[in-house]
């Protein structure tokens, strides 16, 4: 990944924001570029750890989701037509804000794909991975309709649930009975990660 892709990455991702036309969109941009959204890796050593991976992660995600709704929405177009391309935007795109923020190189560290090693922490806002890309979205001022705030806040699945108590499983499940895009982006973040972004070397 060198700089030139990295900037057509991100004008493709910035693009795709803006044309969902939402207002205040532009100052959303403007807080990721603070926060260091488009610099971040999408992980300490795994699936794209390298400068930009997060952002590169999240475009993968939204290629997957619109790939998704273009092939299953011939078959139940009642499921579909509930989803606006807007907001397979904005969830596919937004769902790891709250990655921004939790890594930082470590001193003498490799930084090759595949090689690459980053620390974490998570102290600042501890309340959780999906929550928190909800609370930092709604904290830039994005309107988010409920459907966004459940596909981002639940898109970790089953790993989000697992282990945890009766309140949070039901919660979980109402989400994805009354929402489809909660479906859709968690299938889309696990077809990212762990298809797209595998590395060649362990393909069998």
């Amino acid at each position: 990944m060198d700089k030139e892709e990295l900037i057509k990455s991100k004008e493709e991702f910035t693009d795709l924001l803006r044309s969902t036309k939402i207002e205040g969109i532009d100052e959303v941009i403007e807080e990721l570029e603070e926060s260091g959204f488009f610099k971040a890796p999408a992980s300490m050593k795994n699936h794209l750890c390298f400068e930009g991976g997060l952002m590169m992660h999240s475009l993968n995600v939204y290629y997957c989701a619109r790939t998704i709704k273009e092939s299953f929405g011939k078959m139940r177009p009642d499921v579909f037509e509930q989803i606006s391309d807007e907001s397979l935007i904005v969830a596919s795109l937004l769902h790891d804000v709250c990655k921004s923020r939790i890594y930082f190189r470590k001193k003498n560290a490799q930084y090759e794909f595949g090689k690459a090693e980053y620390g974490c922490d998570y102290s600042d806002l501890p309340v959780g991975h999906g929550e928190k890309s909800v609370i930092m979205l709604l904290q830039m001022g994005l309107g988010l309709t409920d459907a966004e705030i459940c596909a981002i806040r639940w898109h970790m699945g089953a790993w989000t649930v697992a282990g945890a108590d009766g309140e949070m499983n039901s919660s979980y499940r109402t989400a994805l009975d009354k929402y489809p895009l909660v479906s859709i982006i968690q299938t889309a973040d696990t077809l990212a990660s762990a298809i797209l972004e595998r590395k060649a070397t362990t393909v069998n």
